[in-house]
Protein backbone atom coordinates (compact mmCIF):
# COMPACT_ATOMS: atom_id res chain seq x y z
CA UNK A 1 0.00 0.00 0.00
CA UNK A 2 1.34 3.43 -0.95
CA UNK A 3 1.92 5.70 2.04
CA UNK A 4 1.42 9.46 1.94
CA UNK A 5 2.57 12.08 4.42
CA UNK A 6 0.15 15.01 4.76
CA UNK A 7 1.93 18.34 5.24
CA UNK A 8 0.26 21.64 6.01
CA UNK A 9 -0.71 24.14 8.65
CA UNK A 10 -3.95 22.24 9.23
CA UNK A 11 -2.50 20.86 12.48
CA UNK A 12 -2.99 24.35 13.95
CA UNK A 13 -6.71 24.39 13.18
CA UNK A 14 -9.31 23.51 15.81
CA UNK A 15 -11.00 21.59 12.96
CA UNK A 16 -7.96 19.30 12.48
CA UNK A 17 -9.57 16.22 14.13
CA UNK A 18 -12.40 16.39 11.57
CA UNK A 19 -9.89 16.81 8.74
CA UNK A 20 -7.91 13.78 9.96
CA UNK A 21 -11.09 11.69 9.75
CA UNK A 22 -11.78 13.02 6.25
CA UNK A 23 -8.20 12.28 5.12
CA UNK A 24 -8.32 8.76 6.54
CA UNK A 25 -11.61 8.08 4.74
CA UNK A 26 -10.30 9.46 1.43
CA UNK A 27 -7.14 7.40 1.76
CA UNK A 28 -9.05 4.22 2.57
CA UNK A 29 -11.24 4.76 -0.50
CA UNK A 30 -8.14 5.25 -2.67
CA UNK A 31 -5.90 2.49 -1.31
CA UNK A 32 -3.49 4.84 0.46
CA UNK A 33 -1.99 4.76 3.94
CA UNK A 34 -2.06 8.25 5.50
CA UNK A 35 0.88 9.38 7.61
CA UNK A 36 -0.33 12.34 9.66
CA UNK A 37 1.52 14.85 11.80
CA UNK A 38 -0.26 15.56 15.04
CA UNK A 39 -1.66 12.04 15.11
CA UNK A 40 0.45 11.23 18.18
CA UNK A 41 0.95 13.08 21.47
CA UNK A 42 4.49 14.43 21.69
CA UNK A 43 5.87 16.68 24.42
CA UNK A 44 8.60 18.80 22.85
CA UNK A 45 9.20 20.62 19.59
CA UNK A 46 12.23 18.41 18.94
CA UNK A 47 10.13 15.27 19.32
CA UNK A 48 7.56 16.63 16.89
CA UNK A 49 10.29 17.64 14.42
CA UNK A 50 12.00 14.23 14.45
CA UNK A 51 8.71 12.32 14.39
CA UNK A 52 7.49 14.26 11.35
CA UNK A 53 10.82 13.72 9.57
CA UNK A 54 10.53 9.98 10.26
CA UNK A 55 7.04 9.99 8.73
CA UNK A 56 8.31 11.77 5.62
CA UNK A 57 11.20 9.29 5.31
CA UNK A 58 8.74 6.39 5.59
CA UNK A 59 6.32 7.84 3.03
CA UNK A 60 6.28 7.15 -0.69
CA UNK A 61 5.42 10.82 -1.22
CA UNK A 62 3.69 13.77 0.33
CA UNK A 63 0.60 15.87 -0.17
CA UNK A 64 1.03 19.47 0.96
CA UNK A 65 -1.52 22.18 1.71
CA UNK A 66 0.15 25.22 0.12
CA UNK A 67 -2.65 27.69 0.74
CA UNK A 68 -1.62 30.99 2.39
CA UNK A 69 -1.00 30.82 6.10
CA UNK A 70 -0.53 33.77 8.46
CA UNK A 71 0.18 36.10 5.59
CA UNK A 72 -0.92 37.49 2.26
CA UNK A 73 0.00 34.77 -0.26
CA UNK A 74 2.81 32.55 1.06
CA UNK A 75 2.34 28.99 2.36
CA UNK A 76 3.33 27.86 5.87
CA UNK A 77 7.13 27.81 6.28
CA UNK A 78 7.05 24.42 8.04
CA UNK A 79 5.12 22.94 5.12
CA UNK A 80 7.64 24.40 2.67
CA UNK A 81 10.45 22.78 4.70
CA UNK A 82 8.65 19.42 4.59
CA UNK A 83 8.22 19.72 0.81
CA UNK A 84 11.92 20.47 0.37
CA UNK A 85 12.92 17.64 2.70
CA UNK A 86 10.75 15.18 0.77
CA UNK A 87 12.03 16.46 -2.59
CA UNK A 88 15.64 16.11 -1.41
CA UNK A 89 14.82 12.56 -0.32
CA UNK A 90 13.60 11.66 -3.81
CA UNK A 91 9.89 11.63 -2.92
CA UNK A 92 7.10 12.90 -5.13
CA UNK A 93 5.44 16.03 -3.76
CA UNK A 94 1.88 16.94 -4.68
CA UNK A 95 0.71 20.35 -3.55
CA UNK A 96 -2.77 21.78 -3.47
CA UNK A 97 -3.53 25.45 -3.75
CA UNK A 98 -6.94 27.12 -4.07
CA UNK A 99 -5.65 30.21 -5.90
CA UNK A 100 -3.30 29.22 -8.71
CA UNK A 101 -2.97 32.67 -10.23
CA UNK A 102 0.63 33.82 -10.64
CA UNK A 103 2.44 35.50 -7.72
CA UNK A 104 2.55 38.92 -9.40
CA UNK A 105 -1.22 38.99 -9.93
CA UNK A 106 -1.88 37.88 -6.35
CA UNK A 107 0.58 40.37 -4.87
CA UNK A 108 -0.84 43.28 -6.85
CA UNK A 109 -4.11 42.74 -4.99
CA UNK A 110 -2.48 43.20 -1.58
CA UNK A 111 -1.48 46.40 0.18
CA UNK A 112 2.21 45.40 0.02
CA UNK A 113 2.28 44.46 -3.66
CA UNK A 114 3.47 46.45 -6.66
CA UNK A 115 1.39 48.79 -8.76
CA UNK A 116 -0.34 47.47 -11.86
CA UNK A 117 2.58 48.54 -14.05
CA UNK A 118 5.67 47.52 -12.08
CA UNK A 119 7.42 44.68 -10.29
CA UNK A 120 8.59 46.65 -7.24
CA UNK A 121 6.67 46.02 -4.01
CA UNK A 122 6.05 48.86 -1.59
CA UNK A 123 8.81 47.51 0.68
CA UNK A 124 11.34 47.83 -2.16
CA UNK A 125 11.60 44.15 -3.06
CA UNK A 126 11.11 42.88 -6.60
CA UNK A 127 8.43 40.31 -7.42
CA UNK A 128 9.65 37.33 -9.39
CA UNK A 129 7.62 37.33 -12.58
CA UNK A 130 7.78 33.75 -13.86
CA UNK A 131 4.03 33.16 -14.17
CA UNK A 132 4.11 30.70 -11.25
CA UNK A 133 1.60 30.50 -8.38
CA UNK A 134 4.39 29.98 -5.82
CA UNK A 135 8.02 30.94 -5.31
CA UNK A 136 10.06 29.34 -8.11
CA UNK A 137 12.11 27.14 -5.75
CA UNK A 138 8.97 25.59 -4.32
CA UNK A 139 7.08 25.48 -7.62
CA UNK A 140 9.82 23.54 -9.40
CA UNK A 141 10.27 21.15 -6.47
CA UNK A 142 6.69 19.98 -6.76
CA UNK A 143 5.62 17.02 -8.86
CA UNK A 144 2.23 18.62 -9.45
CA UNK A 145 -0.04 21.32 -8.03
CA UNK A 146 -3.80 20.74 -8.00
CA UNK A 147 -6.80 22.75 -6.76
CA UNK A 148 -7.87 20.78 -3.69
CA UNK A 149 -7.11 18.01 -1.21
CA UNK A 150 -9.45 15.54 -2.93
CA UNK A 151 -7.68 15.99 -6.28
CA UNK A 152 -4.31 15.58 -4.55
CA UNK A 153 -5.40 12.28 -2.97
CA UNK A 154 -6.71 10.97 -6.33
CA UNK A 155 -3.46 11.96 -8.05
CA UNK A 156 -1.37 10.32 -5.32
CA UNK A 157 -3.35 7.10 -5.69
CA UNK A 158 -2.69 7.06 -9.44
CA UNK A 159 0.95 8.22 -9.23
CA UNK A 160 3.57 5.65 -10.20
Amino acid sequence: MKSVYFAGPDVFSPDYPRLISEIKAMCAANGLEPLLPGDKDLATSEEIFHFNLSLIKAADGIIANLNPFRGAIEPDSGTVFECAYAFAGGKWVIGYLDDQRDMLTKLRQTEIGPSNSGLLCRDGTVVEDFNLPLNLMLAHGLTKVVDCLQDAVHLAAAYQ
